[in-house]
């Protein structure tokens, strides 16, 4: 069982990076063995259909590669507008072509959310699931979203609620679970 894990944000630092580490330890101690793709350090360019199918960058070979080598992906997402980054969108767009090659068909895809707001990113967690369900992706249900997230981490980096540790540790155990199912 291997988990291909990374934000949707390219923020340095972001509260989006935090709670994915959080997630990361959380599945390692379950005995899920993460590989952590760093997406700003990747720089995807633009998809371009006229370039980019016959020429894709190294970068997206790897990380096509990558997503074929896990059986689930565990995606971090800020919410933007109401959706999720249009960087996020390019990245899954630009891996899933051409589609004879999409890696994401038959992986297991969990989601989680940060952001400074109060509501949490619900909206965009709703467009990524929708986006990876028709990637051919079996998206878990539900997401673990954290608002004023400015606030939600301790020193340590962990999650200072208890209620929230509580919930994403749940979130993960799920996780495992359909991991198990879909890798016998």
């Amino acid at each position: 069982m291997k988990v291909l894990a990374f934000s949707g944000s390219l923020r340095t630092g972001s509260t989006n990076e935090r709670l994915l580490a959080v997630a990361v330890k959380g599945l390692v101690a379950k005995g899920v063995e993460v590989d952590v793709w760093n997406f700003k350090a990747a720089n995807i360019p633009i998809y371009d259909p006229d370039t980019s199918d016959a020429n894709p960058p190294a970068a997206m070979v790897d990380f096509k590669a990558r997503v074929r080598a896990a059986t689930g992906l565990l995606i971090a997402s800020p919410e933007y507008n109401y959706s999720y980054p249009g960087a996020l969108k390019n990245l899954l767009d630009f891996a899933s072509r051409p589609p004879r090659e999409n890696p994401f068909k038959g992986r297991v895809s969990a989601q989680l959310g940060a952001t400074p707001g109060p509501g949490g990113t619900l909206q965009g967690q709703a467009m990524l699931r929708h986006v990876l369900s028709g990637l051919g992706c079996h998206t878990l249900p539900g997401a673990v979203t954290v608002s004023r997230a400015e606030d939600a981490f301790d020193e340590q980096g962990g999650l200072k609620d208890e209620g929230q540790r509580k919930t994403l540790d749940g979130f993960l155990q799920r996780f495992v679970e359909e991991l198990t199912l879909r890798s016998r």
